[in-house]
């Protein structure tokens, strides 16, 4: 898959980086998301953060740029010193009763998980992770907001970049992150923190189920499948459906094909995809982002293809009918041979062994039933009809 493969027609944002930032204006206007936005940046006392950000630098004085990066959790906006160094600030916006129920902790937890991650990878790897310059975790600090001080990087997420989808230089970099974060072993499951008194990095609390850490793979999914089952609680209709119950089956086959019943377990960042790699216009991985999804898990939690990145693997069993469902398993099928051919060479050369090689279980029986368990926190009926109606080709 050689860059020449693109189409000859398809061409790069000349807007990398801030200056392709929407502001609010990345949702509709009166719509209760950008109402959200607009009113968190009036909440913000930008003047405060300023004085922040200036005393880290021995009072250099900065300025803001108008316009922001905003998703569903956090609000990135640039800021540039009058000598020509550029950070960012990530400001975590206040929980929404939207996405709470999937996951058990608060945001301000994901903020440690975060700079825990952020702190790791930069100290022990080579993996191109953002510098945090200093973070404050509490909700009613003088900015207002919890927020995270950090060097800006000037790329445009991957996802973005359309000519990503054929970059070659794209899936050798994300093999290579992938074996490099898999590399790391732990003697229990759970989210990564750090302990700022000891410097010592440490699993505590999972993020999703809230619960945790964990030295036994069974009681891991015994718990995220109850989590689950709650979560999914709060919607009557979706308690009537067939699917509902379908944690506790995966749960079962886990006990089954599950690989690693107990320690050491990998590190996984769960969230890792095109949507969290910064590239530059030579297509040229130049940042990772987004970290609150790492943790410490069993082999096949860990060996999972990035996701948003053209490497979409079928539920067991499904047979599709449509035409540009079957080109597109048929467009698939080779990139995911490919990515799992170069994880394992990626791999080797972390020095593990083969036979304990994560890129050997993308795609197993273990892999698939978890990805079921993840795609049942979308709630998405559809999809979780058809694993339902699957658990035996799911079971093997």
């Amino acid at each position: 898959m050689m860059d020449s493969d693109r189409p000859e027609n398809e061409s790069l944002s000349s807007t990398l980086g801030s200056g392709s930032w929407l502001g609010a204006d990345e949702y509709e206007p009166g719509s209760p998301l950008h109402t959200r936005a607009t009113n968190f940046m009036k909440t913000v006392k930008w003047d405060v953060l300023a004085e922040i950000e200036s005393k880290h630098r021995g009072g250099t004085p900065c300025r803001y740029e108008d316009k922001f990066s905003i998703g569903h959790f956090n609000l990135v906006r640039r800021l540039n010193f009058n000598d020509g160094v550029s950070w960012v600030v990530r400001l975590r916006l206040p929980d929404e009763d939207m996405f709470a129920e999937r996951e058990a902790l608060t945001g301000l937890k994901a903020m440690e998980i975060e700079i825990a991650s952020m702190k790791f990878f930069g100290s022990k790897t080579s993996i191109p992770v953002p510098k945090v310059m200093g973070y404050s975790t509490a909700p009613d600090n003088a900015a207002g907001a919890p927020y995270i001080l950090m060097e800006y990087i000037h790329g445009s997420v991957a996802s973005e970049l359309r000519k990503a989808r054929s970059c070659a230089l794209q899936m050798f970099a994300n093999g290579q992150i992938q074996a490099t974060v898999a590399s790391f072993r732990f003697p229990q499951i759970g989210s990564l923190y750090h302990d700022s008194d000891t410097d010592d990095f440490y699993i505590g609390l999972e993020f999703q189920t809230g619960r945790g850490p964990w030295t036994s793979s069974t009681e891991y999914y015994d718990d995220l499948a109850r989590h689950l089952l709650k979560s999914a609680s709060a919607d009557d209709e979706r308690k009537q459906s067939q699917s509902f119950m379908l944690p506790s089956v995966l749960s079962h086959l886990m006990r089954i094909h599950g690989e690693e019943k107990s320690g050491p377990f990998r590190l996984i960042n769960r969230d890792f995809g095109a949507h969290n790699i910064l590239m530059n216009d030579n297509f040229e991985i130049v940042g990772v982002i987004d970290f609150d999804g790492v943790m410490a898990a069993p082999l096949e939690v860990v060996a999972q293809y990035p996701t948003l990145s053209f490497l979409e693997v079928e539920p067991p069993g499904v047979v599709h009918t449509l035409p540009a469902a079957i080109a597109r398993v048929k467009r698939t099928a080779p990139r995911l041979q490919e990515y799992k051919e170069l994880l394992g060479r990626c791999e080797s050369e972390t020095g593990e062994e083969e036979g304990a090689r994560v890129a050997d279980r993308l795609g197993s029986t273990a892999a698939s039933v978890y990805r079921g368990m993840e795609a049942y926190a979308q709630h998405q009926d559809s999809v979780n009809e058809r694993w339902m109606k699957r658990p035996r080709e799911a079971g093997g």
